[in-house]
């Protein structure tokens, strides 16, 4: 049974797949968890289904990371229903319908702002950078 269990329902969401998703990278991504498994394992990793869905081929390996996967599931399940991290969902998600976010025309010439910044510092840069080559060539003798 979930603490509050109507109460920041999206916060939860998000944090379990997040968390979820994060799990599920360590485990399968190559160098991941099933990787480690083919090393260790050698011969007795087992292959039963050569072409299986989203995971390639179904090894034992395989079979031992989607159970490390289950469990790592149920765990962070379990933790984000405890009563202060769930409290803190709860907050975060009423915090957020607060937030008065911006137009999309506000977004846009934000981020118009920023390019132009950007593009300006960096001729700035590029022209110091330059500049600094040529003085500190000509001290050292370098270039005449």
């Amino acid at each position: 049974m979930s603490y509050r269990k109507d109460h920041g329902r999206y916060a939860r969401l998000v944090a379990f797949v997040g968390l979820v998703l994060l799990v599920a990278y360590g485990c399968f991504h190559g160098g991941g968890l099933v990787t480690q498994l083919d090393g260790w394992l050698g011969e007795a990793n087992t292959t039963y289904v050569d072409t299986f869905p989203l995971l390639g081929t179904l090894k034992t390996s395989t079979l031992i990371a989607l159970a490390v996967g289950s469990v790592s599931a149920f765990v962070i399940h379990r933790i984000l229903n405890r009563p202060r991290v769930a409290d803190a969902l709860i907050d975060t998600e009423e915090e957020m319908h607060k937030v008065t976010w911006p137009t999309w025309p506000e977004t846009w010439s934000g981020a118009m702002a920023v390019v132009g910044m950007v593009l300006v510092l960096f001729f700035f840069l590029t022209v110091v950078d330059v500049v600094l080559i040529e003085v500190i060539g000509r001290l050292w003798g370098g270039r005449s």
